[in-house]
């Protein structure tokens, strides 16, 4: 039988970038993800909280990052971060270095970025369950 998805949805506010990191991280080795690549998960979801925190919502009150995370049936951790901010658009004006998504992408076997259902950004990362 297979895990049943971890949900979290939180402010998107920097205090829980650190939440969203352990809890993840957490769900990730309950349902198999090998030792190794459990940082590599802490690192992929920090990095895509931190983005919606300082992109999603900027000029404006900050709303909820939601996070799903589920193994599909291929064995691989799916882990979705999405926001109703801006979008997936480019910021010229970037309070970061523009490493995110990149850091993402060396860490994640597979990344999609795309719009979330109604507005903002939706992150889709897909990680191996085992060794």
């Amino acid at each position: 039988m297979a895990p049943e998805p971890g949900r979290w949805t939180v402010p998107a506010t920097a205090e829980q970038i650190a939440v969203l990191r352990s809890e993840v991280t957490q769900y990730a080795q309950e349902v198999g993800v090998a030792d190794g690549r459990l940082g590599d998960v802490r690192l992929a979801v920090s990095e895509a909280a931190t983005n919606a925190v300082l992109h999603a919502y900027r000029d404006r009150e900050p709303g909820q990052i939601r996070v799903h995370a589920n193994v599909l049936d291929d064995g691989y951790l799916c882990i979705v971060v999405e926001d109703d901010g801006f979008g997936p658009l480019p910021r010229p004006d970037s309070p970061g270095l523009g490493l995110g998504l990149p850091t993402i992408a060396s860490v994640a076997d597979a990344v999609e970025l795309s719009a979330g259902a109604a507005s903002g950004a939706r992150l889709s990362m897909r990680f191996t369950t085992g060794g």
